[in-house]
C-alpha cells in the first residue's frame, strides 16, 4: 500500500511539473505572438497609410510633374537644355572669360530665343 501511495504521489508531482513547464512554454509563445502581431499591425498600418498617400491627387501630381514632366492648366512649361562644358586649355581660358562676361548680360527673351 505505501509503494501505491508513493507512486501515485510521485505522479502527481511529475504531471504538476509537466503541466507548469507547459505552462511557462504556452506563456512565453503567447507573449511572442502578441509582439509579433503588435508589430503586423504596426506594419500595415504603415502600409495603409502609404496606399492612401499613393492613391493621393498630391502623389500623382507629383509623379505627373517630375516623372512625366507635366505642367498645370495656366502654367508654363520650361524645358532646359545643356551643353557639355569643355575644358578650355591655357591659351583658350582669356577668350572663354571675356566670352563668360558677355553672356552674363543676356537677357532671358534672348536665352530663350536661341
Amino acid at each position: 500500500m505505501l509503494l501505491v501511495t508513493a507512486v501515485v504521489v510521485v505522479y502527481l508531482i511529475l504531471t504538476g511539473v509537466s503541466s507548469a513547464i507547459q505552462s511557462f512554454q504556452l506563456g512565453e509563445d503567447e507573449d511572442r505572438l502578441r509582439d509579433e502581431v503588435q508589430g503586423l499591425e504596426q506594419r500595415y498600418y504603415r502600409l495603409t497609410d502609404l496606399r492612401d498617400y499613393l492613391n493621393s491627387d498630391e502623389y500623382i501630381e507629383w509623379v505627373a510633374r517630375r516623372e512625366l514632366g507635366l505642367v498645370g492648366p495656366g502654367e508654363t512649361g520650361i524645358i532646359v537644355l545643356s551643353e557639355p562644358t569643355p575644358v578650355p586649355s591655357e591659351g583658350e581660358e582669356e577668350d572663354s572669360q571675356v566670352e563668360q562676361g558677355q553672356q552674363q548680360h543676356l537677357t532671358w527673351e534672348e536665352i530663350i530665343s536661341r
